[in-house]
């Protein structure tokens, strides 16, 4: 039997026999054995890295006896056990139509004979793209693309404009990815290229060139930091902050210093450092001279005084965020990406503050800003659409309907958020949903059923967030 057969689980045949190898696919099926089994389980489905060492049997025994339940529904007949069986070993029990070869069989290496049911076969051979899923490819194109970049990058005695050219496109490339894949997925790409990066300034380069290297630098040391800042690692994200804000001063780069504010503002704030935020938010506004550099700002500016309790200085921002809007193109700011500062965040952002200001006027008014947040991402290419930022639009939008006491209203808006996979529960996210659960703690909803089973939810869905993938990041 073939190396790629002896690989293969019998989970892993299955899922691509019934075309759920995707993984939105695969949690979305969890979810609807999850809501018949047990409804606390929704949103328990194992991340992308668990899934993956799920798939090639990389486990010291069973996995969780409830994430054994919800499997077992998902194929009945068949134990968990069987399930993890590897290769020829693997149960033939499975009854198909006649001359039919299903894919779980092929995959195991395994023939159907006359009269005979299903029996071992050393005559099937496997192509390892075809059992690696609709994703191979593109993956294997994005590794050759990769490794013609590093030798642009490393081919040359000196730094010239096709290496710059190259950086430039790793980077943009990188600002679009992290509006689709998770933190913990980032860091690592982020931080090779960086290091790659730091060991060309560290030669000597011709003068000309060096701006633009520094930018760069900057640039990979600011996106580190966003990532560090998602998954709550504070001191590192502070830490790359201060690294790209000397490399925007050395490239003289004022859209990189709005960036780097606005990254040092969010760490602050999340950490319940308000004035500190706010007041970086506002520094940051002498650089802000095009794009969406002001509307970042400014709105930043205007929740973290209102999270302080400072109506007039979060109006005054909040108006200056208003006046921005009216300026901002359908282009991205330089690289695009996450570089850019969309108008949906700036809704969100936006709504937060009305819940802060308080009362009903602004909750009514967070609830519409909200709300119009989810439908200009959902009016975004899906290549540009982000599950972090629809999660918090969402819960920005269950908070204003809890704010006006309809708790109906806000069990709607909550079931698409447990959803979110683990690995996108970034801080952000964690902390807006753990606001939620102290509202229903509060003497409104005290003796309310339905806000006790919400909260139980909510509980299961902040034990597992992104911080947990760091232990099993992948390369």
């Amino acid at each position: 039997m073939g190396d790629v057969a002896k690989a293969s689980t019998l989970l892993k045949a299955l899922l691509r026999e019934r075309h759920w190898q995707k993984y939105s696919t695969f949690c979305k099926e969890w979810d609807r054995v999850a809501e018949r089994v047990d409804p606390d389980l929704v949103g328990g489905y194992p991340s992308r890295s668990q899934l993956a060492r799920w798939l090639a049997c990389d486990l010291k025994g069973l996995p969780h006896p409830d994430s054994c339940r919800i499997l077992e529904g998902l194929f009945p007949g068949l134990t968990t056990t069987q399930l993890f069986t590897v290769g020829a070993d693997a149960p033939a029990t499975l009854a198909h139509p006649a001359g039919a070869l299903p894919i779980a069989e092929i995959a195991l290496g395994l023939s159907t004979t006359s009269g005979h049911g299903v029996v071992p076969s050393e005559e099937v051979h496997v192509d390892k793209a075809c059992l690696s899923g609709d994703g191979a490819l593109s993956e294997e194109i994005a590794m050759s693309a990769e490794e013609s970049a590093r030798f642009v990058r490393r081919a040359r005695g000196a730094v010239d404009q096709d290496v710059l050219d190259q950086l430039g496109a790793d980077v943009s490339q990188m600002a679009h990815d992290y509006l689709m894949r998770p933190p913990f997925a980032m860091f690592r790409p982020l931080s090779r290229l960086r290091a790659e990066v730091f060991e060309l300034l560290d030669d000597r380069q011709r003068p000309a060139v060096l701006p633009s290297l520094y930018q760069v630098a900057g640039q990979l040391c600011a996106l580190l930091a966003h990532t560090c800042a998602d998954l709550g690692q504070a001191y590192a994200a502070d830490t790359h902050t201060r690294t790209a804000w000397l490399c925007a001063d050395l490239a003289e780069d004022d859209a990189l210093r709005v960036y780097v504010r606005w990254v040092q503002s969010n760490v602050a704030y999340w950490n319940g450092d308000y004035g500190r935020a706010a007041e970086l938010a506002h520094s940051g506004q002498r650089y802000a001279t095009a794009g969406t550099s002001l509307l970042r700002l400014a709105s930043q500016e205007a929740r973290a005084h209102a999270a302080a309790a400072d109506h007039r200085e979060a109006d005054r921002a909040l108006a200056t965020a208003q006046a921005a809007r009216s300026h901002v193109g359908p282009d991205g700011d330089g690289p695009g990406g996450v570089f850019h500062f969309n108008l949906g965040k700036a809704a969100y952002y936006a709504s937060e503050v009305r819940l802060a200001l308080g009362g009903k006027t602004n909750f009514e008014r967070a609830a519409s800003e909200a709300t119009h947040a989810l439908e200009l991402f959902a009016a975004q290419p899906d290549l540009e659409q982000c599950p972090e930022f629809f999660a918090a639009a969402q819960v920005d939008l269950v908070a204003a309907h809890l704010a006006l006491n309809d708790l109906d209203g806000a069990q709607e808006h909550l079931q698409p958020i447990f959803s979110l996979p683990t690995e996108s529960r970034t801080l952000p996210v964690i902390k807006r949903m753990k606001a939620t659960d102290r509202t229903l703690t509060s003497q409104t909803f005290a003796k309310s059923a339905l806000a006790a089973e919400l909260r139980e939810r909510i509980h299961l869905f902040c034990a597992y967030t992104a911080s947990r993938e760091l232990p099993a990041s992948p390369d």
